[in-house]
This record gives structure tokens, sequence and C-alpha cells, in this order.
């Protein structure tokens, strides 16, 4: 599979059923605003077939992730077991990483989610930017659970043939590619294809 020029990132509109759900999360993740602007990034990468591929590295998994895979929606992700997993297995990798900066608050993050405290304190408000990066997650697994693009979500922790794929992907290990193909498809969910 080669790369592809990238569907859309997804919207509220393209929710369709799970809308609701998605402003219910942001509440539930300590959301402020009445009517809030909700606008994912672009997805990681496009690859033939209509496939998106999200690629998270430890500042995906902690305990505000966990809260997005809370909805019965979320049964159906093929990534959800692992994930919740590793958010309650790497969440001081995450608090390693992202106590700092831009990795823990913005002002577009406060303005969704109220004001931090000390950065590095998890009480409280907690982490603005970590709860905004949790819920563009989760409407991306929205985007993938009602269909609108096939998803495969992998983490940098994923053991592929007995290599974890953060070291492959920084070149301290191999995978074979079919190895690799492999573990995508298992973590792949339904949606549109693409024509031929």
């Amino acid at each position: 599979m080669r790369p592809l020029p990238a569907p859309s990132a997804p919207r509220l509109h393209d929710l369709g059923e799970l809308v609701t759900g998605i402003e219910d999360m942001y509440r539930q993740l300590g959301g402020v605003q009445a009517d809030p602007t909700l606008r994912p990034g672009a997805w990681d990468l496009a690859l033939e077939g209509g496939l998106v591929v999200e690629l998270d590295e430890e500042l995906h998994s902690n305990r505000y992730r966990a809260t997005t895979f809370e909805p019965a929606w979320t049964a159906s992700l093929p990534w959800r077991a692992e994930y919740l997993r590793y958010c309650a297995e790497h969440e001081p990798a995450c608090l390693a990483a992202a106590t700092w900066g831009k990795r823990w608050t913005n002002p577009s993050c406060e303005r969704l989610f109220g004001e931090s405290g000390a950065a590095g304190d998890l009480s409280g408000i907690g982490a603005p930017r970590w709860k905004q990066r949790a819920l563009y997650d989760a409407i991306k697994d929205a985007a993938a659970a009602v269909g609108a693009v096939r998803l495969a979500r992998v983490a940098t922790v994923d053991v592929v043939a007995g290599v974890r794929l953060g070291d492959a992907l920084e070149g301290r290990a191999e995978v074979a590619p079919s190895a690799l193909a492999a573990f995508v498809k298992g973590r792949l969910t339904g949606g549109p294809t693409s024509p031929g």
C-alpha cells in the first residue's frame, strides 16, 4: 500500500448518531463551553483502499483517553482492550513526556477545558491539552465507528512479531512488512472502500 492524500479530518456533523455522545464526553472530560468548536487535525496516514492509520505515542496513554472508551459504541473498536491497558500502564510515561509547555496546556485547550493548575498536577482541572487530545482521538474513533472511514489505530507500545513498534520506527529493530500489514489489518475497522 502506498500513501495517498488523506480524507478530510472528521467533524461532528460526520458522526451521525454519535454526536450527542461526543458532546457528553466533552462535558465528562471537564469541557466548559456550551457550544464548543471541536476540530481534530488531519489523519496521520492515508493508504490505498480508503484506509487511514493513526499512530499514537506515549502522549495518548492516560486517564482522559481511558475515559473516552467508556461509551458502549467503543466496544466495537479493535484496539479498545489494548488501549485501555496502555492508558493504565503507561500514564507515567505520558506524565514524563508531557508536563511542560504546549504538551500540558495552551490557550485553545484552556478555552475548551478551563485554566490548568501547575504542570504535572493531575488533580483539579489537570492537563487541558491531554483532554483535548483524548477527545479528538475519540472523534476519530467515532468517525470509524459510524463507517465514515476505515481506521487502524496503532501505538508505539504495540508489539508486532515480538518487536515494540516504537523501536522499529526509531530504527532499533526490524519488523517484517508482512507482519506489520497483518497487525494493521487486525486493528482495522469497517467503512467505505475506494473504487478499484
